[in-house]
């Protein structure tokens, strides 16, 4: 139930609180007052996109508040499922900013608007006088029909399994697409991937390369150096020979003297050392005289390296390489295609029996709900000065599956006696229309889950008795659920537990619009004034006092 709702800064609504109680409220006002901006705001909290052209003043921020006493047991899932803290006393604020910025909470806990709207949706129904063009339309029909099959459970069961089939059709398209590639796309590939298997690449082996090629470019040089070294000391008479002569004469008179031996022995160390750089001088000479194939070795590895570089436009080996493997992924993903595909097909068989199984339920539901609906409609109808009214629904059955299941609705209605029905959309007036939405709404409140019902106007184009009947029914539709009903008609306000007004003020040459409960005596003049004008006469004040203690 809606215990509170706060505007400040909304349109014409500097600031206003108004306190709602259970049963039948009525809200009542001169054309133009501002009842639609009232229930305007009050859409912000059910969910309603919103800019900066419903601020009252451009400096200071709009809020909508709403207070709702709500039942732990229908709504607990919901906190928990979005992390929200549960409250008997539930408050949800909406905040728009001078610069556009839009915020909504759930318990001062901030949240996205599709988990507001979610919310919302189960707290409040609005009813309004456009509403009765969306009754044409075959999709509200259907609606209007499953809320008096009461089947809710089976829908979101139908919605979610019907969600997993198109989101399996989507993988099949998407599949399909990527998939999609001529023989002579598939042999590209394979030409690329080979190419750059026989490459046989390895991370960090171009510099490697580089690095060798630096080397063998100046192997001639090195070569040269090197044979010269061998010859010095490889020739008889070079350094090793003449060391060793000088090492033996040492070791002749190394017994004479401690510091001679001292050298002798110093002298046999460098002939052993002398000996292994000879032999490794020796080794890199013999490896130079074959440099020249090793270079062209080298420099085909650094062309092929290059050139695969250039080809792809990438920078570094490691991207050829991931390139590589994404080819060889995409292959086998095409190699694999057929047989993917017809798993992804079996699934989407199977999805659609799923959903056609539970669909058909549903159907069976809406069949059965019918009569009983079609009955009771053209009761009310007739209560409501329609005493010919025909009124029948047809149920089609679809070929393929809709998100709404395996049927399509129409509404037949003929409000004369003699008169073949025909589809609603095509025949009905104004008038009928607001009897119609009346008597809908007043069967879908008794199957409805949600406490509160707000009629905006939806008893337009009727007076008379007519009036006087819609506004004992809503007054029993107030009796199990919280009614909010904008209303013109005396006949419907005077029938309200409780009566609020909304209308205009101007302060210091702005205008203001405000909403304040009405006792007694307030009341009998506001019913009066919607009786005879602005200019209330006591004949006027007389017929209200009438309507008030019917």
């Amino acid at each position: 139930m809606l215990v509170n709702l706060y505007i400040k800064n909304y349109a014409l609504i500097e600031e206003s609180s108004i306190d709602f109680e259970r049963g039948f409220n009525v809200i009542s006002g001169e054309t133009g007052a501002g009842k639609s901006i009232m229930l305007g705001g009050l859409s912000l909290i059910l969910g309603k996109r919103a800019d900066v052209s419903v601020l009252h003043g451009s400096e200071s921020k709009c809020v909508v508040e709403g207070r709702f006493n709500i039942d732990e047991s229908r709504y607990v899932a919901f906190f928990q499922k979005n992390n929200l803290d549960f409250e008997a006393e539930t408050i949800i604020r909406r905040e728009i900013t001078p610069n556009g910025k839009s915020r909504a909470f759930i318990n001062d806990t901030p949240v996205n608007l599709s988990v507001l709207k979610s919310f919302s949706e189960g707290l409040i129904e609005l009813h309004s006088q456009h509403e009765s063009l969306a009754l044409k339309q075959s999709n509200h029909q259907l609606d209007l029909l499953d809320n008096f099959c009461g089947h809710q459970q089976e829908l979101q069961d139908f919605k979610t399994e019907y969600k997993q089939l198109i989101d399996f059709k989507k993988t099949l398209k998407d599949f399909e697409e990527s998939g999609d590639l001529s023989l002579s796309e598939i042999e590209f590939l394979r030409f690329q991937l080979q190419e750059l298997e026989n490459a046989q690449l390895k991370e960090g082996e171009l510099q490697q390369v580089e690095d060798q090629l630096s080397l063998l470019n100046n192997a001639e040089k090195i070569a040269n150096y090197l044979e010269k070294g061998v010859n010095y000391f490889e020739k008889e008479n070079g350094i090793i020979d003449s060391i060793a002569e000088i090492g033996g004469d040492f070791a002749e008179i190394s017994s004479y003297n401690s510091k001679i031996a001292e050298i002798s022995a110093r002298l046999n160390q460098s002939i052993i050392e002398l000996k292994d750089i000879s032999t490794d001088i020796y080794q890199l000479n013999y490896n130079a005289i074959n440099y020249s194939s090793e270079l062209e070795r080298l420099n085909a590895r650094f062309d092929i390296m290059n050139s695969l570089l250039l080809k792809h436009r990438k920078s570094f080996l490691s991207e050829l390489i991931e390139l590589k493997d994404s080819l060889q992924e995409r292959l086998k993903k095409y190699e694999q295609y057929d047989a993917e595909k017809a798993q992804l097909e079996l699934q989407i068989i199977k999805q659609e029996q799923k959903a056609k199984v539970i669909a058909k339920r549903i159907s069976k539901n809406r069949k059965n709900a019918i009569e009983k609906l079609q009955d009771e409609m053209e009761f009310i109808l007739h209560k409501l000065g329609m005493p010919f009214a025909n009124f029948c629904i047809e149920i089609h059955t679809l070929v393929s599956l809709t998100e709404n299941g395996i049927d399509e609705v129409v509404f037949m209605f003929s409000a004369n006696k003699g008169v073949e029905v025909e589809k609603l959309s095509q025949i009905i007036s104004g008038g009928e229309l607001s009897r119609l939405m009346l008597a809908i709404n007043y069967i879908s409140a008794q199957y409805s889950n949600t406490v509160t019902l707000i009629f905006d106007e939806i008893d337009s184009g009727v007076s008379g008795e007519i009036a006087n009947m819609m506004g004992e029914m809503m007054q029993e539709i107030g009796k199990d659920n919280q009614l909010i009903s904008v209303t013109h008609l005396p006949q419907v306000a005077a029938r309200g537990q409780h009566h609020f007004m909304i209308y205009k003020k101007v302060k210091d040459g702005v205008t203001s619009t405000l909403i304040k409960p009405l006792l007694a005596n307030d009341r009998v003049e506001e019913i009066a004034k919607l009786l005879s004008g602005k200019e209330v006469t006591e004949t006027a004040k007389k017929n209200a006092l009438e309507l008030l203690n019917q």
